[in-house]
């Protein structure tokens, strides 16, 4: 069987997906008859697949199996395995079962772990290219994927409206959230100087906020719910600015190439600051600390 994919496995939130993108690039650049593929969640599968031209697999589809029970892995799994001539994995370690599983079924492929690492020196980032080192080429192209993307983003051209500007006041903590009555003054200012001001909730906001605090946010701005992250993709990609917490959207806004500023508390923009061209971040901890005029001087800029 002819051999011309690379699969790589991703678990999590956007944020962390986001980070793995340069390692798709990368395969694409140094594999480029091969087809670059993610075993993902669906709604990251199809992210992915639009902005980096790369496929994906469901991860609903029966994977699960080489986690415990890969004699019961379905065919189609056990082909795209077959397929395949490297995996790389961001769902297990090098020691798992998962990992002892998939090097059994195709031990020609030499799965690699690879990690997004908070806890090494400097950005998470590192922690990717470390784990990169058993494969040098690989390590250098995402080294060369990572400059271009600090100078272009990704996604190819844009046709954004300057004016606009993205609002998501919302993480997946509390606490890494600037108070929401701070968003709405910096929404007024906005829109008392003539920009578009579009704020966006995601399901979290939705569980966590009353319905009084969604109706402020309706007074406020336009309001907008991406049920998918291809609808997210959708809101970024008419805007030229974006303004919010450490979060997934945050770190898509910052690789898309909008002007993105990120507001930090209990993180440290240091580890998480979004990869993009045009980031920029302010940090207190609290992160009520920051002053609303840092951040509408910081727009201005």
């Amino acid at each position: 069987m002819l051999k011309r994919r690379v699969l790589i496995f991703h678990s999590g939130a956007l944020g962390d997906f986001v980070l793995t993108w340069p390692l798709a690039l990368a395969l694409a650049r140094l594999y480029p008859q091969s087809r670059i593929i993610y075993v993902t969640q669906r709604s990251k599968g199809e992210l992915a697949e639009k902005v980096l031209r790369v496929e994906f697999d469901d991860v609903e589809h029966g994977w699960h199996h080489l986690f415990g029970d890969p004699d019961n892995l379905p065919d189609s799994c056990r082909h795209l395995l077959n397929s395949s001539h490297a995996i790389y994995s961001f769902v297990s370690g090098p020691n798992d079962p998962w990992m002892k599983a998939v090097s059994q079924i195709a031990p020609w492929t030499n799965p690699l772990a690879l990690a997004i690492n908070p806890n090494g020196p400097g950005h998470a980032i590192v922690g990717l290219l470390d784990s990169l080192a058993p494969q040098p080429a690989a390590q250098t192209a995402v080294r060369q994927i990572l400059a271009s993307i600090a100078d272009h983003g990704v996604g190819g051209k844009r046709s954004p409206d300057p004016n606009r500007f993205i609002i998501h006041p919302g993480s997946g903590s509390p606490q890494k959230c600037w108070p929401l009555e701070n968003y709405l003054k910096v929404a007024e200012h906005l829109k008392n100087a003539g920009r578009k001001v579009r704020i966006i909730i995601g399901e979290v906001e939705l569980e966590r906020w009353p319905r009084h605090v969604l109706d402020q946010l309706a007074d406020a701005a336009e309001v907008a719910r991406p049920a998918t992250y291809l609808d997210l993709l959708a809101e970024l990609s008419l805007a030229e600015n974006f303004l919010g917490n450490d979060s997934g959207p945050g770190h898509l806004a910052g690789i898309l190439g909008l002007k993105t500023l990120i507001l930090y508390g209990p993180t440290d923009p240091a580890i998480w600051k979004p990869l993009g061209p045009r980031v920029r971040t302010l940090r207190r901890e609290p992160i009520s600390e920051i002053a609303i005029n840092d951040v509408i001087a910081s727009l201005a800029e």
